[in-house]
């Protein structure tokens, strides 16, 4: 009797952790494949809602993502790398918004022994789902779920767990794949926003793109009077700021222009404005602080590794304290972030990789919490 009623428990508690939306259930890391063609990920032809994920003549708009690679390249080479569902992204305004799938690409290439790497640069395109749309993909997500058997209770946003271990080959990748492909395509992209690698691998452009009637249009950036930003770093070896610059500088109080100028030239006495820096990039890793539309590119991706290089280095700040105080909180979730390489200061992927490793941002580990909570809530009153 014992047994079954613990045999019981245990099916019930199985079902409860496949039902609770985590991490990993709202932000999705692909697997990089084995070999460059032939692979199963996602590329900018792949049939969607509508028509191709995306338009392979928005090549001819978008700036060049890297200077080694032509634009026939890139767009063959262009790979979903991960995917986001988002039921509320803070748009037409921030004070109201919209459902969303959302896919980050970038172009792979073949590395070191034939090891495939991405290349440094990125796109990121936005679907816009109406309500009864949205529910509809919470229901096949929760069902892909758990036809695969799929556990992510408890887990740090890492590459999937339903592909770690088969890659592009596993099975749960292929079903997941026919998911996006139904709720993302032409017939819903809204958006496409952009960050290119420029220099000796030194500077990255940011810039944004609305989708009307077909075509890309430029759209300004939060916080500048601009539609294109970028951020320097001439540091060798990685692991500081050297000659940093974010350019143009956004308007507003909270930025961190002293730690990504010169950090390692820092002297004693510059406490004050580093504290006020560190606050800053708190403010900006918390989505309760900041969204996209209030908040520019640059900053937003540099924030890690400027907090990281003081978290590292300027114990003197008062970290623990600061952190307690400014640091964003949600003990539902772990929020550890298990990018490899996180001391690296030329590293401002958001979500994707670098070469051939994860790297994901605090911010969008931040935000995956929200966007589980907000989904957790709204299957509760469902």
């Amino acid at each position: 009797m014992k047994a079954s009623l613990a045999f019981i428990l245990t099916l019930a508690l199985s079902s409860s952790a496949l039902a609770a939306w985590d991490l990993n259930d709202v932000s999705y890391l692909m697997p990089l494949p084995t070999r460059v063609g032939g692979d199963n990920l996602m590329g900018i032809t792949t049939a969607g809602r509508g028509g191709p994920l995306l338009n392979p003549a928005f090549m001819g708009t978008i700036p060049p993502l890297t200077p080694v690679m032509n634009e026939n390249d890139v767009a063959a080479s262009l790979r979903v790398i991960a995917v986001r569902v988002d039921p509320c992204f803070p748009l037409p305004t921030p004070q109201s918004c919209q459902k969303q799938i959302r896919l980050v690409w970038q172009p792979i290439e073949p590395g070191f022994r034939g090891r495939v790497q991405t290349v440094d640069a990125a796109l990121h395109s936005f679907y816009v789902l109406e309500d009864q749309e949205f529910s509809s993909l919470l229901t096949d997500l929760e069902s892909w779920k758990k036809n695969h058997q799929i556990q992510t209770s408890g887990l740090p946003l890492q590459i999937h767990p339903a592909w770690a271990q088969q890659a592009d080959k596993s099975p749960a990748l292929l079903a997941f794949n026919e998911i996006v492909k139904k709720y993302a395509g032409l017939a819903n992209l809204s958006r496409v926003t952009v960050m290119v690698v420029r220099g000796a691998g030194d500077m990255w452009s940011f810039s944004g793109f609305e989708v009307r009637n077909g075509q890309l249009k430029l759209i300004k950036i939060p916080r500048l009077d601009r539609s294109a930003q970028a951020f320097v770093n001439f540091a060798v070896p990685s692991d500081h700021f050297e000659r940093g610059m974010i350019s143009p500088a956004a308007n507003g109080d909270d930025s961190f222009t002293k730690v990504i100028g010169n950090s390692d030239r820092l002297k004693v006495g510059s406490e004050d404005v580093l504290r006020k820096e560190l606050k800053a990039i708190y403010r900006i890793e918390d989505p309760h602080s900041f969204n996209p539309e209030n908040m520019d590119c640059a900053s937003c991706h540099v924030a890690q590794p400027a907090r990281v290089w003081l978290e590292r280095n300027r114990t003197d700040l008062g970290i623990e304290m600061l952190a307690g105080s400014f640091a964003y909180k949600n003990a539902g979730y772990d929020l550890q972030n298990v990018s490899p390489d996180l001391k690296n200061t030329q590293i401002i992927r958001a979500f994707g990789y670098f070469m051939e490793n994860p790297a994901i941002s605090q911010r969008v580990i931040h935000e995956s919490a929200e966007v589980a909570d907000a989904i957790n809530r709204y299957l509760k009153a469902r």
